[in-house]
């Protein structure tokens, strides 16, 4: 049956809904029913029009019936059709007759479409049923001979009554319609259509309620903006950089020139790109001390073709730093530091030289020891008050708890944004290949856009 149980709604009328029952429990598993068939009908002249079979009632081995239902007394005068209803006035309704056969040849129309149907196409057969009426032996019109019509007796006795309506139409001869016929009328009627919805709309969804997450941890900065010196601690995706780029541009509007530090070039040029403004510069520590080094002429090492030594980065170039703030004066009246795990304190005092009051500019620093890129031993200075961020709201539950397994630190961050998919491990001996097949997956079917994927790697992009 289908659908297995009748909807609620009002124009399902009490004869459809009393038939339906009727044949759920006379028919056994070898009938395939299906009610409220819609069938569009379309020609050049009157355009398209839709046609509703109340029932069509399908068996591999006896064909095909359309079954109109109609409920109540009724009268046939001079060719036109009447509905008695129990006041005793009379309504004209459409001739059932004429529109089961429409609803038949419709039907018709629509499995000779596909290869299977068009075998099925030839074993179509058409019926009313009066379920609440005795009509004897009489023929209503000449389109509409007993052997087509059932009353409220045939209802009763209803296998028996719709094989006489099939072998009318369809003779004694074998039926070939068999399973392909009917699987071909299932495909053609109630169709198992399933529409995924594709990962970039859920990802949309999703990024809805991780960015309500993001307000929430947002409201740390109503309440804490006026503090001078500041160290946030959080896990990945807890909203670290999200808050220091926040709490950088409120600073700017205020009018202050504000240096931002990260340790991440490719985050130094996407917040330049994406955030520049008056008052906010963006630099990476290294980055910083030779772009101002040039500036006021310091005259950096030279190690011609070969790779600096490390105490190139550890040392000569916070000097050149110092050197070229003496030289300069200081340029900044705020300081934030994302990613304060890779300081140094030497690096952070060669900062604190930047400021035009060193002793009162706000100085905040973003942390996450489990991002440590650096092998450095940064003791924060006690006057900065610490805050955690307990919150992972970058991430969905299932990507969270899988990263936790790696996760280092002595207070446990919640997350509190949408389940998510499963996180997929792939396990392969040619890892370019198993990228572009999920590449071409979430590009392709998934309808991700290339620029909202990001592919990481543990070695350099020369290397990878």
């Amino acid at each position: 049956m289908y659908p297995q149980r009748l909807s609620t709604r009002a124009e399902i009328t009490k004869s459809e809904r009393d038939l339906h029952k009727r044949l759920s429990d006379a028919l056994d598993d070898d009938w395939t029913v299906i009610h409220a068939s819609g069938l569009l009908i379309s020609d050049s002249k009157d355009g398209a029009r839709m046609r509703e079979a109340d029932f069509v009632i399908a068996h591999p081995e006896r064909g095909i019936l359309c079954l109109e239902v109609k409920g109540g007394g009724i009268e046939h005068q001079h060719g036109e059709w009447f509905r008695r209803n129990p006041g005793g006035t009379r309504e004209r309704i459409e001739d059932p007759f004429e529109q089961v056969a429409d609803e038949r040849y419709a039907l018709g129309r629509l499995l000779k479409k596909s290869a299977r149907g068009k075998a099925a196409a030839g074993w179509l057969a058409h019926g009313v049923a009066f379920p609440y009426i005795t009509i004897g032996q009489l023929a209503l019109a000449p389109d509409a001979p007993r052997q087509i019509l059932l009353d409220r007796h045939d209802v009763a006795e209803i296998e028996p009554a719709i094989n006489r309506v099939l072998a009318f139409h369809l003779g004694s001869g074998p039926i070939e319609l068999g399973e392909v016929g009917i699987q071909a009328l299932r495909d053609t009627l109630v169709p198992e259509v399933r529409i995924e919805v594709p990962l970039a709309a859920r990802f949309l969804e999703e990024e809805e309620e991780l960015v309500l997450l993001t307000h929430e941890e947002s409201m740390f900065l109503a309440r804490a903006s006026r503090e001078h010196r500041m160290v946030v601690h959080g896990c990945a995706g807890s909203g670290k950089t999200m808050l220091a780029v926040e709490h950088a541009k409120r600073l700017a509007a205020a009018g202050e020139d504000v240096l931002f530090v990260c340790f991440n070039r490719a985050l130094m040029q996407h917040l330049r790109k994406t955030v520049g403004g008056d008052g906010l510069t963006f630099q990476t520590f290294h980055g910083l001390c030779t772009h101002l080094a040039h500036r006021a002429e310091v005259t950096l090492p030279r190690y011609g073709s070969d790779s600096p030594p490390p105490e190139y980065w550890d040392e000569e170039l916070p000097s050149a730093l110092v050197e070229a703030i003496g030289e300069l004066g200081p340029q900044f009246d705020a300081l934030i530091v994302d990613e304060a795990q890779d300081l140094s304190n030497d690096w952070l005092a060669a900062l604190m030289c930047t400021l035009r009051d060193e002793e009162h500019a706000p100085v905040w620093l973003f942390i996450d020891d489990n991002q440590r890129v650096y092998d450095k031993q940064f003791e924060v200075p006690a006057e900065f008050r610490p805050h955690e961020l307990m919150v992972n709201c970058r991430n969905t539950q299932r990507i969270h708890r899988e990263v936790m397994k790696l996760y280092e630190g002595e207070i446990v961050p919640e997350v509190r944004g949408p389940k998510g998919r499963d996180v997929e491990l792939y396990l392969t001996d040619d890892q370019a290949r198993k990228i572009g097949e999920v590449l071409e997956t979430l590009c392709g079917k998934e309808e991700v856009l290339p620029q909202d994927v990001v592919v990481l790697s543990s070695h350099a992009l020369d290397r990878s």
